[in-house]
């Protein structure tokens, strides 16, 4: 067993009941606690919608103080299989980054009966000069059901949304055999940053068949709504999946918050890979850390989650896990983290996604180690 402090004193990494133990990290390529990771402080539910099923949660501070969380959702009679049917993206908004957080709109529908945009999943939110962007993926009937990436955007956080490219896929796949998005599974994860003039949209791809050999690539373009050219070559060395990145400029570097999802890079099944470079290009598990731990690492202070009580409507290998982890930066340092859970800590029969205060020291320098 390993202690790891944190922001709420000593925690002992080990499994709650029902949940599939924990290994040691210190023999894994990543085994550096993040300042994000290690002072992160419970707050509770994000959104917590009683009629539908939330998962994805992309937070962002608007112009006039409240935050914004782009999620995806779905009536919850269609269960959990119904994100990949009956999908949409609605916009909740709070006063405060803790919340509460009220419904305001859909952003994009959902279009179950349609060849491609029917069910929508995925959102990722941003700003870029004065327009707003959300990324978000669809399936692609024709083509095996494959996800692929599309790009919205607005003047406002209210929309009306413009789809680029008539709702199309953003990104297509490459036609050459020796490239890496050759015959992809998917394209899909996307999350979008504006890096020294040019517009970055990163995903995740890998060859059909292939699913578990994912890895993060980009495409850059010089205009917003593109055309874009996607890299010749991932930007992630990961050795196992991975999936979910959120992009954010944090102290001069660029970063990926990763999910690591059999814990093959960090030893813990269900933690995040906080990926660090001075370019787009380079994202090595040498300069990674980890970047999140399982939600019950957090319940130090006074949480009062007894998980003999809580629902669970979706896990992996049994783990209670966050998942697509969305970071809101306040004044250029993270501040929050937001997570979705396939466990309901209430009980009740519908997920919802978390919030947790990301407490870095004062004093302490900006940079993540």
């Amino acid at each position: 067993m390993i202690l790891f402090a944190l922001g709420f004193g000593l925690s002992l990494l080990r499994a709650e009941p029902g949940e599939a133990p924990r290994k040691p990290s210190d023999s894994y390529p990543v085994s550096k606690m993040s300042g994000i990771a290690a002072n992160m402080h419970w707050i509770g539910p994000a959104v917590d919608d009683p009629d539908y099923y939330v998962w994805c949660t992309s937070p962002i501070l608007g112009t006039d103080g409240k935050v914004s969380l782009f999620c995806s959702r779905w009536p919850k009679k269609y269960k959990f299989d119904g994100w990949s049917t009956h999908c949409e993206i609605a916009r909740y908004v709070g006063d405060r980054p803790e919340g509460p957080f009220k419904f305001a709109e859909v952003a994009i529908p959902a279009n179950p009966d349609a060849s491609f945009g029917n069910a929508v999943h995925n959102p990722a939110i941003a700003r870029a000069g004065d327009k707003y962007v959300l990324l978000y993926i669809s399936f692609d009937r024709t083509r095996n059901n494959k996800m692929l990436t599309c790009m919205a955007v607005a003047d406002s956080l209210s929309g009306p949304w413009k789809k680029v490219n008539d709702g199309k896929p953003l990104l297509e796949p490459s036609t050459d055999p020796k490239h890496w998005t050759y015959d992809p599974w998917a394209m899909d994860n996307p999350t979008f940053l504006t890096y020294q003039g040019k517009f970055y949209v990163f995903f995740k791809a890998a060859r059909t068949g292939h699913q578990f050999d994912s890895r993060y690539g980009y495409a850059v373009s010089d205009k917003l709504e593109g055309p874009y050219v996607v890299s010749g070559q991932p930007c992630t060395d990961n050795i196992s999946y991975i999936e979910d990145a959120n992009a954010f400029l944090w102290n001069g570097q660029i970063c990926l918050m990763t999910t690591d999802n059999f814990g093959t890079h960090t030893g813990i099944e269900g933690a995040g890979i906080l990926w660090k470079s001075a370019d787009p290009a380079h994202f090595r598990l040498a300069d990674a850390e980890i970047g999140f731990l399982r939600p019950s690492e957090y319940w130090g202070l006074g949480a009062n989650i007894d998980l003999s009580k809580a629902a669970k409507l979706y896990t992996s290998n049994n783990v209670i896990k966050f998942e697509r982890p969305g970071v809101l930066m306040i004044d250029g340092k993270p501040a929050y983290f937001y997570g979705a859970c396939g466990t309901n800590f209430a009980g009740e029969d519908h997920t919802c996604s978390y919030v947790l205060k990301i407490n870095l020291p004062e004093g302490a320098p900006k940079k993540s180690d």
